[in-house]
């Protein structure tokens, strides 16, 4: 993929000149009946590739689209061909394939088919009502007083209660966690709460790289923006930047860059055990047309083979959440099997795991 999206294949100009070449040599009728196969063939293909895609589905809104942070940002950098990788890679990926609550061995996508677990997205206007988040221990977020959301809005119906707000007025993404909305008091509360501006690195003040001290919360270096995987950016065709993963084994208790926090409770000194903010992506070798991969499981495959994912969190299975666009509202926009990925298992002859902490912006 590369960012850009998919090109649609066609017949090069070589070929057309070899066809109209050939329209003077063959017979009239022998003409005319080619010519029919061929619209045939078209018009097949044509509605093979509509039924794939989901042509019946809405198209994807410029505003969803809009990548956040600063392009050469460590969410939104590729990483480059010869990549540092660690030196406990095989056992890493082993662990992830093998340990505890490894499910099937493979990257699931959590929120496909009837799942709630993904993560619904919002984004705010200045006519939306502002709340005051309640709720909130340990932490003062100031924008969290004046929070615009809109009315229609509701979090994951899920334990995390999760839901990303975007408010491209006042410049950022806040990620919520356990949220909740009290109809009677028209009160909205959260138990964790991260804001992460759009025009900065994206990365957490703690990590002490960041260029806007702003960036604050509670989610440990995870933010709004890659909590889930956009299906609007899905739909239209690139998803350009690194992607959150929760690990379905244990986890280490320790972090790398650019989480500044974990919630993995492994306390051992086993190198096969991940820290959070570890970064794994799909080898570049790896040739995934060969997979026959439905078109949205492509996009997303193609981002894990250029931008890769970090493990941002724990979970009862190695998931990457989806867009939850039935809380959003929209319906189920998903074309997708939660184990679409599993024919890339977590073994080195599909991934790569990353040096820790590496940062291919530096």
């Amino acid at each position: 993929m590369g960012g850009d999206p998919e090109g649609a294949s066609g017949p090069s100009g070589e070929d057309s000149r070899t066809l109209a070449s050939t329209r003077f040599r063959r017979p009239r009728a022998a003409v005319i009946l080619a010519v029919l196969v061929v619209v045939a063939a078209v018009v097949a293909l044509g509605a093979v590739a509509a039924s794939r895609q989901g042509s019946d589905l809405p198209s994807a809104s410029p505003e969803r689209v809009t990548r956040a942070f600063e392009a050469t940002s460590w969410w939104n950098e590729p990483l480059p061909y010869r990549t540092p990788l660690d030196p406990a890679a095989r056992g890493i990926l082993r662990y992830l394939r093998t340990a505890p609550e490894s499910g099937r061995g493979c990257l699931m996508l959590a929120g496909a088919g009837s799942s709630h677990w993904g993560t619904p997205s919002y984004w705010s206007k200045p006519s939306d009502p502002s709340y005051d988040i309640k709720g909130l221990r340990n932490i003062r977020i100031p924008q969290l007083k004046h929070l615009r959301i809109p009315r229609s809005a509701r979090p994951s119906s899920n334990n995390d209660s999760e839901m990303s707000i975007y408010d491209l007025q006042k410049g950022y993404v806040v990620a919520l966690t356990e949220a909740g909305y009290d109809a009677g008091s028209d009160t909205w509360s959260a138990s964790g709460a991260t804001i992460t501006y759009l025009d900065s690195n994206g990365l957490n003040v703690r990590t002490g790289r960041s260029d806007d001290p702003r960036n604050v919360g509670t989610h440990r270096g995870n933010n709004g923006a890659t909590m889930a995987v956009s299906w609007d950016q899905v739909r239209a065709g690139s998803v350009r930047h690194v992607l959150k993963v929760a690990a379905g084994p244990e986890v280490a208790n320790r972090f790398v860059f650019p989480m500044v926090g974990s919630d993995g409770d492994y306390e051992g000194s086993n190198p096969a055990v991940p820290p959070e903010g570890l970064r794994l992506r799909i080898k570049p070798s790896v040739d995934l047309d060969r997979f026959h991969l439905s078109p949205q499981a492509l996009v997303i495959a193609r981002a894990l083979q250029r931008y890769g994912f970090y493990i941002g969190d724990s979970g009862g299975t190695t998931a990457l959440k989806l867009e939850n666009t039935r809380a959003e509202g929209r319906g189920q926009l998903w074309n997708i099997q939660a184990d679409a990925l599993c024919g890339l298992p977590f073994t080195s002859q599909y991934w790569d795991v990353v040096a820790g902490g590496y940062d291919p912006t530096r």
